[in-house]
C-alpha cells in the first residue's frame, strides 16, 4: 500500500467520535429523530446506516429497549448506537446474548463508555491513524476481551471497504484522467 492511500484512510477517522451517554439527547426522540441521530453518528467511519423499520424490528425482538410514549430515551438511543456497529458481524440472537452478558457485568454507562473509547481506540488504530493500540478501561475482563474481539471485527471490515472503496476511485479518476487524455 503507498504512503497516500495509508494517509488518506488514516485521515478518514481521524476526527470518528461516537456520543457518549453524557451526550445523547434524553429528551425523547420520535423514530424518524433517532434514525436520523444514529446515522449521523455512525456512518462517519462507514457503518451501514439504520431504517425505522429496523429499529421497530429491534424492538419487537427486544434487543434494544422500546419507547416511552413514543418517544426513544438516552439509554435505547446507545444500545441502538451499539447495535448499529456490531451488526455487520454479529446475528441478531448472538448481539442479545451480548447485551445480556453487557448485563450481568456492567452497567449502561460503564459499558457503553468502553464500547465508545475502545471503537475509536481500534477504528483509529486499524485505519492507522494511531500507532498504538491504547489498552482502554481500568481492569481487564473475559468480556471486555469478547466485546473488544467483536469490534475488531468490525473495525476490519470496515478497513476493508474503506480500502477497496479508495482504490475503486482511483481507477476511476485514473480511467476518467485517460480519456480526457485521447
Amino acid at each position: 500500500m503507498d504512503e497516500n492511500m495509508r494517509s488518506r484512510l488514516a485521515e478518514s477517522v481521524r476526527s470518528f467520535h461516537i456520543p457518549r451517554l453524557g451526550e445523547i439527547p434524553d429528551v425523547g426522540l420520535y423514530l424518524e429523530q433517532v434514525t436520523r441521530y444514529v446515522n449521523q453518528s455512525i456512518t462517519g467511519c462507514g457503518l451501514s446506516p439504520i431504517t425505522a423499520s429496523m429499529v421497530s424490528n429491534y424492538v419487537k425482538q427486544k434487543i434494544i429497549p422500546g419507547p416511552e410514549k413514543k418517544a426513544y430515551g438516552a439509554e435505547s438511543i446507545a444500545y441502538l448506537i451499539f447495535v448499529s456497529c456490531i451488526k455487520s458481524v454479529a446475528a441478531m440472537d448472538d448481539i442479545r446474548a451480548l447485551i445480556g452478558i453487557q448485563h450481568e457485568t456492567y452497567d449502561l454507562p460503564t459499558a457503553y463508555h468502553y464500547f465508545c473509547e475502545e471503537f475509536e481506540n481500534l477504528i483509529r488504530y486499524v485505519f492507522g491513524a494511531s500507532d498504538h493500540l491504547a489498552s482502554v478501561g481500568q481492569d481487564e475482563s473475559d468480556e471486555k476481551e469478547l466485546l473488544r474481539s467483536a469490534l475488531l471485527s468490525v473495525t476490519h471490515k470496515l478497513y476493508l471497504d474503506a480500502y477497496l472503496r479508495l482504490l475503486r476511485q482511483d481507477a476511476e479518476r485514473a480511467q476518467k484522467e485517460t480519456e480526457e487524455a485521447q
